[in-house]
Order: structure tokens, then C-alpha cells, then sequence
């Protein structure tokens, strides 16, 4: 009976509506929630076990033994039937998890959809569309990597995100505009479990700042509020925008990141370590990653506009490793990956965005950019020059190029 039992599981799990985890879209889920009727990975399979037996009852599909009732349920219903039920309502800015996102989000997602019971019913979600918040965050500081607490301020009506050095200070130390923010988890890179970040422009540059909550819900109650409002900002501007470009739009941030190497505007300087990070248009590079401003940018036009992107580097250049040449109005600029597969990804990436064509904000963007290009050379050199690391990392003082 239990290998019958096993046998059917297996089957269950080749079927097109449970090949994938039911909460990540993780390939090949082996574990289920008997009682939910459910398949997961192993990764959420232990998040619902936090949520505790009277929520949800994990069981492995090839090493648990199976009543025929419980396999009878499982068949009955599997990840397509109760995700309808339990998604119906799920709001745009909330973005499924994919098995690559932080635990943190995962955990919060799980715990909504099966303990609260958010996605259910219209209105589940309304206290993530208020339109406004108000607390405490740890934000690194700007020149250091001591974090303070700080007040922030969410206005959505406002189209404003302030944060204030004192609690009850009248003038908000900066004013970020939610037209320009992104917000992204980052855990690893702050190397703290609640961490995230903010990506925004302010005197055509792109700013950064860091921050972590100390409850894990709070901050991802700030990173999901945060693109609610963001879509309020978005709908507002652009009333017939369909559901899949508003996500697109939300989904334009950190598209990829990572070391490379670069050299300068005339490739004879020394080739140096620099984390990039693929912001939509906007490839931004860092003397670490960390900064809270990119050591300069190369923004991506379209092919119509002279921008390319091809392997390898110029002839009589050394490649310290696998070389990427992208080719701007302004000039080339070469970069190396420590291997072919990164190579590959951010040459796949960057093509992507330049075989798209630009639209009208871009269109202004791209204006703006090659107008204030001097300016913004000289103005990120200032805020580099004042970090003792932003002349370290060259190629000469690494015996391996990429060490870390």
C-alpha cells in the first residue's frame, strides 16, 4: 500500500499543475502540505513548518508513509486548484516569490497566504495601500558603515518618501521622490537578515541608501507599501497602464549585479574592481557595494541610438578574463568577468535593453544624460574622492583578479 501511495505522489508531482513549488515556482517540488493539499520545495516545505501543525502539515512525497485519504486529497486538489483560492486576490505590487528571493520575503509571503489569509478575499490587502507609514529604520551612513536609527515618512498623495534625522524634527534631512525610488531586499549585501535597500535620483545621480528593520514583517512591510505606492504614483500618471507594464515598471531595479573588472575612458589605465548593478537603463558601477554613490554610469540607449554590446575587447587588449565591450555615442567601455557564464548573462542582459526601444521618459532620460554627462563625471569623482577605498581594488594588487 505504501509503495501504491508513493507511486501516485510521484505521478501527481509530473503533472503540469504541481511541476512547480506552489509558493516560489521552485522545479520539482518533493515535499506537500497534507492538509493544504499542496506541493513545495524543501526550502518552503520548512517555512510551513513555522507556521505550525494547525496551519499546515508537512510531509515528505518519496520518505513520509501516505494514508490513502491523505493521497486521495492531494489528488483532488495540488498546487493549480488551491492557488486560485487562496491568490484570487493577490495585488500586482505583490510579486510572487521566485526560489532566488530572500528568505525573509518568502517567509512573509507563506505567512500571508496561508496564516493570514490575505489573498482570500478583495480587501485583504488594504493595509499595504494606506498610502502612508511612518516608523523607525536603520540607515548606514553615507560615509560609514555605522547604522543609525532614523525616522521615515511615507505620503503617497505627496509622491514623497522624507526621513529625518531626529523623531521630531519639522525639516526632513532628504526628500526622496517615488517617481525615481526602487526599493529591492538585499540581505547578503548588508549582511543583515531584514536588510534592503533604496535606489533613487537626486542631482542626476543615482543615490543609494541601506537600511534593515529590526522585525523581519516590518521591513518587508516597507519594501511591499513602498511599490504600492509606487503603483499608485504609476496609475495616477498613467491611467490605461495595463497590469504587466506596471509590473515591469516595479521590476526595474537590480535586474543584475556583480564584480567586474574596468578600465578607463583611454584603456591604457590599470583595469579595477568595480560591483555593478543593472538598474534599467542605467548600468551604475561602484568602488564597493556598499557606496552610497556609483563610482560613475553608462547609460543604455537602443541600437537606433549607436549603443552595442559584443564579447571580448579591442584588438591589443589584454582580457583579464572574459572581456565585454559596450559601445555608447560617448565611447566604449571595456569590462572582463571572472567566467564565461557571467559573461554570457550580462552580455544577454544588456542586449535586452538595447534592442528595446526607447520610450518618451526614456527619451528624456537619455537627453538629460548626455547633456549633464561632464557634470555628473566631475560630481561622482567629489563624493568618490571622499572615501578612503575609492582609489583601491586595482588588477596589480590582487594576485587573483577577483578576489573578494
Amino acid at each position: 500500500m505504501g509503495e501504491r501511495n508513493k507511486r501516485i505522489l510521484m505521478e501527481q508531482l509530473q503533472l503540469p499543475k504541481n511541476k512547480l513549488c506552489a509558493d516560489c515556482n521552485a522545479e520539482s517540488p518533493e515535499w506537500a502540505s497534507s492538509n493544504i493539499g499542496v506541493f513545495i520545495c524543501v526550502n518552503c516545505s520548512g517555512i510551513h513548518r513555522m507556521l505550525g501543525t494547525h496551519i499546515s502539515r508537512v510531509k515528505s512525497c518519496r520518505l513520509d508513509q501516505w494514508t490513502d485519504e491523505q493521497v486521495q486529497f492531494m489528488c483532488d486538489n495540488g498546487n493549480e486548484c488551491i492557488n486560485a483560492q487562496l491568490e484570487v486576490y493577490m495585488p500586482v505590487y505583490y510579486q510572487k516569490p521566485r526560489p532566488s528571493d530572500p528568505q525573509v520575503y518568502k517567509e512573509h509571503f507563506i505567512h500571508s497566504k496561508y496564516d493570514r489569509k490575505e489573498f482570500i478575499s478583495e480587501g485583504g490587502t488594504s493595509h499595504y495601500e494606506k498610502g502612508s507609514k511612518d516608523g523607525f529604520l536603520w540607515k548606514r551612513g553615507k560615509d560609514g558603515k555605522q547604522f543609525k536609527l532614523r525616522r521615515f515618512v511615507l505620503n503617497a498623495e505627496e509622491g514623497t518618501l522624507k526621513y529625518y534625522v531626529k523623531p521630531e524634527g519639522k525639516e526632513p534631512k532628504q526628500t526622496i521622490n517615488l517617481a525615481s525610488l526602487t526599493a529591492s531586499l538585499v540581505p547578503d549585501k548588508i549582511n543583515h537578515a531584514h536588510g534592503f535597500q533604496l535606489a533613487f535620483m537626486t542631482e542626476n545621480l543615482t543615490r543609494q541608501i541601506y537600511l534593515y528593520a529590526e522585525e523581519a514583517k516590518d521591513a518587508v512591510d516597507w519594501f511591499i507599501e513602498l511599490r504600492a505606492a509606487s503603483m499608485h504614483l504609476i496609475k495616477k500618471n498613467n491611467p490605461n497602464i495595463t497590469d504587466c507594464e506596471i509590473i515591469k515598471k516595479l521590476n526595474n531595479y537590480q535586474v543584475k549585479q556583480g564584480w567586474m573588472l574596468k578600465t578607463g575612458p583611454k584603456h591604457t589605465e590599470p583595469y579595477r574592481k568595480r560591483w555593478f548593478t543593472l538598474e534599467n537603463r542605467r548600468l551604475l558601477y561602484f568602488v564597493n557595494p556598499l557606496d552610497a554613490y556609483p563610482r560613475g554610469e553608462i547609460y543604455l540607449g537602443s541600437r537606433s541610438n549607436g549603443f552595442m554590446v559584443r564579447d571580448g575587447l579591442p584588438a591589443g587588449q589584454q582580457e583579464y578574463g572574459f572581456g565585454i565591450t559596450i559601445t555608447t555615442p560617448d565611447r566604449d567601455y571595456l569590462m572582463c568577468c571572472e567566467d564565461k557564464e557571467d559573461q554570457k548573462a550580462w552580455i544577454a542582459e544588456i542586449k535586452a535593453i538595447m534592442t528595446r526601444p526607447l520610450n518618451s521618459q526614456e527619451n528624456e532620460e537619455f537627453t538629460e544624460h548626455a547633456l549633464t554627462y561632464h557634470q555628473r563625471r566631475k560630481t561622482t569623482v567629489r563624493y568618490n574622492l571622499t572615501t578612503p577605498a575609492g582609489w583601491r581594488s586595482s588588477v596589480g594588487e590582487f594576485s587573483s583578479k577577483f578576489r573578494r
